[in-house]
C-alpha cells in the first residue's frame, strides 16, 4: 500500500489553499496524494455545461426534503461555479454569543484571520475598495474596485457610513505591481456563475500550477469513503476509484474499485455534505458530526426609481449595504447584508426602462442541530441531507426586510420597493463539522484539527461555527492558509 506525507481530499477552495501553503513549507522529497471525485473539465466545457454540472452533483447525494445544495463535482470544485463575491466576515461575526447572546462564538477572532484574508485576496487578485471598507485591513486590495451604477453612487453619497463597493474575484484593472494575474477583465455580461471570459478566479486559472508540482500526485475519480485510524491517530484513507472520464454516469459507478493509501497527515477538504459523511463512515460520530447544516437565507427585492437610470456599473454585483449587518439588533434578529446589482431587469414602463435596481437581502442563520447530514442506509457510499427550516432568528429579520429597505434607501428618489419570498438556496453549504473549543459541542478546534485525531484536518465550510452574511469562499480560503501555516510553525 502506498504511503504519503499528506493525503488531501478535494480540489476546491479549502483543499487548494491548504495545498498551496503546505507546498511552500514542505520538503523537496515530500509525497502528497490528492483525491478528487470529479474530472478535469476545460473552461469551454464548463461554460457550455453550465448548471448541468450542478445536476451531476445532485446525483452524488440524497435528500430527505426539497432543500437544494449546490456544489460542483469536478477538478477545482465549486470555484468553477461560484459568483465571485468576496466580503470578509465582520469582527462581531466571530463573537455572536459573547456580544449578542446568540449561537456560539468561534474559537478564533477576526484579528487571528486578518493576515490570511490578505493572503487569500492576493492569491485571488480581488478587486475591492481599500480606502472605504467595513473591515479593518492591514494591506490594500490587489485590484481597484469596480465602478458603481448611478443608483449606487447615490447610495454611497447618502449612506457612505454603511454602503461600500462589493469586493469581488471578478477581475477589473491591472493589479498592484507585486501581484500577478493572467485573467481577463470582467466583461460585465452578468453570466458570472460560469464566466465566459474567465475573468473570475477559479482553481483552474489561479492555482492549477500547484497540482503540477512533482511532489503532488492527483487521482481523479476518487470517491472517498472513510479515514482509517488506530490508537488515536489517523492512518490513511479508503476510497472507491472510478474511471474519471465516466464521472457522473451509471457506468462510472459500475467501474468502481476499492482503493486505499496510508498517510502521516490527512486533510478533508470536501464540502459540508461530504466531510461529515466521511467522518461518519470512519466511526467518528460523537453526536455533533453531521449536525448544524446551514446556509444564509436570501430574499430578492426590486427598487423602482424616479428619474435615475441604472444598468451602468462595471460588473454584476457592485454594492454592499451594511446598515443592518452589524449592531445591537442582532440580539433579537439576524444580520442582513444587502447586495445591490448593476445587472437589472427592464421596467415595463415607458421612459423608465432602466430606472430600477435588483437587490438581494442576505440573512445570517443560526445553525440548528436537526438540520444534518447522515449516511444513507440504502447506499452507505452516499450521504443524505435533512433540512427542516431556517431559524426563527433569521425569519424575524426576513419579516422586517421591506421596512429595513426603506431605511437603506432613505433620501433617494424611490417610487416603489417590493420584496419576494426566501429563495431555495444561496449556493453555500456550511456547518456539520464545526469548530469550537469544547469537544462536546464541536468537531474541530480553531486550527480545523479534529479534537480526537490530532493529525486529521477537517477543512472548509463544514468547520463554520456560525454562518455570517458574508459569502464564505474567502473565509474558507483564509482558514486553510492559516491552518497549514500554523502547522509548519509548530502551533499544534
Amino acid at each position: 500500500m502506498a504511503s504519503y506525507d499528506l493525503i488531501l481530499v478535494g480540489t476546491s477552495f479549502a483543499s487548494s489553499f491548504f495545498l498551496h501553503e503546505y507546498l511552500r513549507h514542505a520538503k523537496p522529497e515530500a509525497k502528497i496524494l490528492v483525491l478528487e471525485r470529479g474530472r478535469k473539465r476545460p473552461h469551454a466545457e464548463l461554460v457550455s455545461l453550465r448548471f448541468g454540472l450542478q445536476k451531476i452533483g445532485n446525483n452524488s447525494f440524497k435528500r430527505k426534503d426539497k432543500k437544494p445544495w449546490w456544489y460542483a463535482p469536478t477538478f477545482g470544485g465549486t470555484s468553477n461555479m461560484w459568483y465571485g463575491n468576496t466580503p470578509r466576515m465582520l469582527a462581531e461575526d466571530f463573537e455572536l454569543q459573547s456580544r449578542y447572546g446568540q449561537g456560539m462564538d468561534w474559537p478564533i477572532s477576526y484579528a487571528d484571520l486578518e493576515p490570511f484574508y490578505c493572503d487569500a485576496e492576493d492569491l485571488m487578485t480581488i478587486s475591492g475598495p481599500s480606502d472605504h471598507t467595513p473591515f479593518a485591513r492591514s494591506r490594500p486590495y490587489p485590484q481597484a474596485p469596480h465602478e458603481l451604477s448611478n443608483p449606487e453612487k447615490l447610495l454611497l453619497a447618502r449612506h457612505g457610513d454603511d454602503f461600500y463597493v462589493c469586493p469581488t474575484a471578478r477581475a477589473h484593472t491591472p493589479p498592484r505591481p507585486e501581484v500577478s494575474t493572467d485573467r481577463a477583465s470582467c466583461c460585465a455580461n452578468f453570466v458570472c456563475n460560469f464566466c465566459p471570459v474567465d475573468a473570475k478566479f477559479t482553481v483552474q486559472n489561479g492555482l492549477a500550477h500547484i497540482y503540477a508540482d512533482p511532489r503532488v500526485e492527483l487521482k481523479l475519480g476518487a470517491v472517498v469513503q472513510s479515514v482509517t485510524s488506530a490508537d488515536g491517530v489517523a492512518t490513511g484513507v479508503e476510497w472507491l476509484q472510478e474511471d474519471p472520464e465516466l464521472h457522473g454516469t451509471r457506468e462510472a459507478t459500475q467501474s468502481r474499485k476499492d482503493a486505499s493509501a496510508t498517510g502521516e497527515l490527512i486533510a478533508l477538504g470536501a464540502n459540508a455534505i461530504f466531510n461529515p459523511h466521511i467522518l461518519l463512515r470512519s466511526d467518528l460520530d460523537d453526536g455533533v458530526v453531521g449536525r448544524y447544516l446551514h446556509e444564509q437565507v436570501g430574499v430578492a427585492g426590486f427598487i423602482n426609481f424616479d428619474g435615475v437610470d441604472g444598468f451602468n456599473g462595471s460588473t454584476s454585483c457592485t454594492g454592499h449595504h451594511y446598515r443592518f449587518a452589524r449592531g445591537e439588533h442582532r440580539r433579537e434578529r439576524a444580520a442582513l447584508l444587502l447586495e445591490t446589482f448593476t445587472r437589472t431587469w427592464l421596467r415595463i414602463a415607458k421612459g423608465k426602462w432602466r430606472q430600477n435596481m435588483r437587490v438581494t437581502g442576505v440573512f445570517e442563520d443560526l445553525p440548528q442541530a436537526q438540520n444534518r447530514v447522515q449516511v444513507d442506509r440504502a447506499d452507505p457510499s452516499k450521504p443524505v441531507t435533512t433540512y427542516a427550516k431556517h431559524s426563527d432568528y433569521a425569519q424575524r429579520a426576513v419579516d422586517r426586510f421591506a421596512q429595513d429597505l426603506e431605511q437603506m434607501f432613505e433620501g433617494l428618489p424611490v417610487e416603489k420597493i417590493s420584496v419576494g419570498t426566501p429563495r431555495d438556496s444561496e449556493g453555500h453549504i456550511l456547518g456539520t463539522a464545526r469548530m469550537g473549543s469544547d469537544p462536546a459541542t464541536s468537531v474541530v478546534d480553531g486550527d480545523q484539527l479534529h479534537h480526537k485525531l490530532r493529525n486529521l484536518y477537517v477543512l472548509g465550510g463544514s468547520s463554520f461555527t456560525t454562518g455570517s452574511v458574508a459569502n464564505p469562499s474567502l473565509t474558507i480560503a483564509a482558514l486553510s492558509l492559516r491552518s497549514a501555516r500554523r502547522m509548519f510553525a509548530g502551533a499544534n
